[in-house]
């Protein structure tokens, strides 16, 4: 993917406009489009910018890498002396083997994080089939009901000798 394609991916993904983005970076909304369809490329100091507007690296906008995420976030703290980067460091310096039992127990604790809220949906679930089932237990109870009453109906309609044509009944029994 080209820098125009990513510019503009990043940009419609996120609701912004031409216009919008024209006005953050001090140029024309012509100029968004000729970046955008690859008539011309952006200075390193608009690089930047858009790098900066957007949240991602320079090396993202250019394609050089699929990570988005900014240099900057390597300094993100993670816990008491570790930071994303010098835990990258770490990750980078382990053996294959190692690396691969890691993100078998990275995606373990994802997992593990995210059970609370499946096990409240699996619940919100149970509760909407009891309630179905009463409904429709009721509705049974309902058509048990009025077969019934159809069919004492017809009874008394036989006493009166009233003739009832076979398609009518088998209408009324087939709910």
């Amino acid at each position: 993917m080209n820098f125009g394609e990513k510019l503009f991916q990043l940009r419609t993904e996120r609701g912004i406009y031409q216009k919008q983005l024209a006005e953050y970076l001090s140029v024309s909304i012509g100029t968004i489009s000729n970046y955008e369809n690859s008539v011309h490329y952006p200075d390193l100091e608009t690089l930047c910018r858009f790098a900066e507007y957007f949240k991602v690296s320079t090396d993202y906008l250019l394609d050089l890498t699929g990570n988005a995420m900014p240099i900057d976030s390597l300094n993100t703290q993670l816990t008491d002396g570790y930071t994303v980067g010098g835990a990258l460091n770490i990750i980078l310096e382990l053996s294959q083997p190692s690396r691969q039992r890691l993100g078998k127990y990275l995606a373990m604790l994802k997992t593990c994080e995210e059970m609370p809220q499946k096990e409240q949906t699996i619940r919100s679930q149970k509760q909407l089939i009891k309630h179905q089932k009463q409904v429709i237990e009721r509705l049974n109870q309902t058509i048990d009901r009025q077969a019934g009453v159809i069919l004492e109906l017809r009874e008394q309609l036989k006493e009166k000798k009233v003739e009832i044509p076979p398609k009518v009944f088998s209408e009324a029994t087939d709910i």
